[in-house]
């Protein structure tokens, strides 16, 4: 066991952590958290990681992770420029075909759905026309018979049902657009953990997060499944599709301050609590609209 890692290793037992109980808390698998503690870091999928994994383990034990890696600069991997894009590139690729999938997929699920409501639209349309045609044929016949007071009273009475009609489907209309508008309010934050209250969303949505400025590893779940993860450097972006019927998101950020997050093309902002934690958790809770 090398230096680093004993230090690492006595502040997660003063912590009073079990190595599973920090895999659930940084997402990092349990082989790679033994690794960095034995200082094997050739188990690591690669430099970057191990440099990223030992800084997310000790801010999460209390330790300053920056502070470590400066300290132990000799003893931690260097990472190479070329292997950024390498492994940036092949994440960016994988989420990008799966997301076609997934779409692709999702339209043919569909499909015969919408031909059934094409179908029904037409049918009310045809029902709707023959029963204004019937109507007007009715109003014609009794102008003929009844006295002109009674055919301008129809006119006014008809005049009146027409705005009242377009009030109500104004009315509606705004209704709508108001109960689709998506709403994401902070429900508790800890400092490095924050969790959200996300309504009026549609039943696919997106999580988008991206680097500016600097270096960071995501990881995106989806009620317990991962999603995807990537490390991100200056001017990435990873976009991960949600599953229908999703009730939780869960987020890690690896290097907060360079690291944008927006659901639905919408930013979303840190919780005030969270302003000088460098790795964050994000939980997006999708409540149901009534």
């Amino acid at each position: 066991m090398n230096e680093i890692g004993e230090k690492l290793q006595e502040a997660r037992k003063a912590k009073g952590y079990t190595l599973d109980d920090l895999q659930q808390m940084t997402k990092i698998q349990k082989r790679y958290l033994i690794a960095i503690e034995e200082g094997n870091y050739n188990v690591m999928p690669g430099k970057f990681y191990a440099r990223a994994f030992i800084k997310q383990y000790a801010d999460t034990v209390g330790l300053n992770g920056d502070q470590l890696l400066e300290e132990y600069t000799d003893i931690v991997p260097h990472t190479h420029d070329e292997e950024y894009v390498e492994k940036v590139s092949s994440s960016q690729t994988r989420s990008g075909n799966k997301t076609g999938n997934e779409l692709l997929g999702k339209v043919q699920d569909y499909l015969p759905t919408l031909v059934i409501l094409l179908v029904v639209v037409v049918i009310a349309a045809a029902i709707y026309f023959a029963f204004i045609k019937t109507n007007q044929s009715s109003q014609e016949s009794l102008i003929t018979k009844n006295s002109e007071s009674v055919v301008v009273s129809s006119a006014v009475s008809n005049s009146n049902d027409a705005k009242d009609s377009s009030t109500e489907d104004s009315a509606t209309s705004e209704s709508e657009k108001e109960e689709t508008k998506q709403v994401v309010s902070v429900l508790s934050s800890t400092g490095s953990q924050t969790t959200y209250s996300v309504t009026g969303t549609t039943a696919e949505n997106t999580v988008s997060l991206s680097a500016e400025g600097g270096e960071s590893w995501v990881s995106v779940e989806a009620d317990g499944t991962m999603i995807d993860q990537a490390l991100l450097t200056d001017g990435d972006v990873l976009d991960a599709a949600i599953p229908a019927d999703t009730k939780t998101v869960n987020i890690v950020v690896g290097n907060a301050s360079v690291t944008g997050v927006k659901l639905n093309d919408e930013n979303v902002d840190y919780a005030p609590e969270a302003a000088n934690a460098v790795t964050q958790k994000i939980e997006f809770q999708f409540e149901e609209t009534e």
